[in-house]
């Protein structure tokens, strides 16, 4: 566990399924509102995200996988996951914080952790991310971080319906300077 002013870092459990599949339905209903369809938002999306966070944190894959919690008094206030593509390079799969924490800090940190173990695990590969092209916030952070754009798709997604998408991606050079130099805001 590692510490950053008040709040500590860990690796995820299969305890966490559930606090992230809430934090995570949290985090879509307010991040993409007006982007992904209400209907989709206000559905299932808990159900969904609970079993996909169940079967993710059950696998046998943690060598190619990692969860990072950030926890503040114990309770959770973002995350992010990472998994080890075929094509040789770590997909950073989610990073999200709760609405509410936004502009804090913790998304940061939580990049820098998660490029630090990319670095240490996985030496060479670059990291990657996908994003929605709707969501501006979430670009502007990126864009801040260094991310570079890769390329741009329209992505089906489970609730059947198609979005576009555009790939940032950190080779390591780029993940040392987004983790050393400060964030403008």
């Amino acid at each position: 566990m590692t510490t950053y002013g008040s709040m500590h870092f860990r690796t995820g459990t299969p305890d966490d399924a559930t606090l992230i599949a809430a934090l995570h339905t949290e985090s879509w209903r307010s991040a993409y509102a007006g982007i992904m369809p209400a209907a989709y938002l206000n559905g299932p999306l808990l159900e969904e995200r609970d079993a996909l966070w169940t079967a993710r944190l059950s696998r046998e894959v943690m060598d190619a996988s990692h969860l990072l919690i950030a926890e503040r008094g114990g309770t959770l206030q973002g995350f992010a996951y990472l998994v080890v593509q075929p094509d040789d390079r770590v997909l950073l799969d989610n990073l999200h914080v709760r609405p509410d924490r936004k502009g804090s800090g913790i998304g940061r940190e939580l990049m820098r952790q998660a490029f630090d173990w990319a670095t240490v695990r996985h030496p060479g590969k670059t990291v990657y991310l996908e994003v929605l092209k709707d969501n501006a916030p979430a670009i502007a952070f990126y864009e801040r971080c260094g991310g570079t754009v890769t390329r741009e798709f329209r992505e089906m997604l489970s609730g059947d319906f198609e979005l576009p998408m555009i790939e940032y991606s950190w080779a390591s050079e780029a993940r040392k300077r987004a983790t050393t130099e400060p964030v403008t805001t």
